[in-house]
């Protein structure tokens, strides 16, 4: 892994303040950014459910509906809910890992 030269600089700072090394900062790191998409996620799920209820409450009005020509937020919501379950189960795991 390469680093700019600002990012190593203010890694060596940091080491001179706490007693870390390079691979505990960066599992800190990945910890932090795969805490942070979980809550971006979750936040989404809830905007989404807010909306709709539940996903099958979702998933049964774009069966009977159909996505119209000319306004697919229906099925593009249940997509986008779908993909952030999905996303959000891998997440999961794989913060369970780290």
């Amino acid at each position: 892994m390469t680093l700019t030269t600002h990012t190593q600089d203010l890694l060596t700072h940091l080491q001179q303040l706490m007693a870390v090394n390079d691979d505990e900062i960066v599992q800190r790191g990945i910890a932090q950014a795969t805490t942070d998409r979980i809550i971006e996620l979750r936040q989404r799920a809830g905007q989404l459910s807010a909306r709709y209820s539940n996903i099958e409450s979702l998933e049964a009005q774009v069966k009977s509906q159909g996505a119209p020509a000319d306004d697919h937020t229906l099925y593009t919501d249940l997509l986008e809910w779908r993909a952030a379950r999905h996303e959000l189960e891998q997440l999961s795991h794989f913060l369970e890992t780290v």
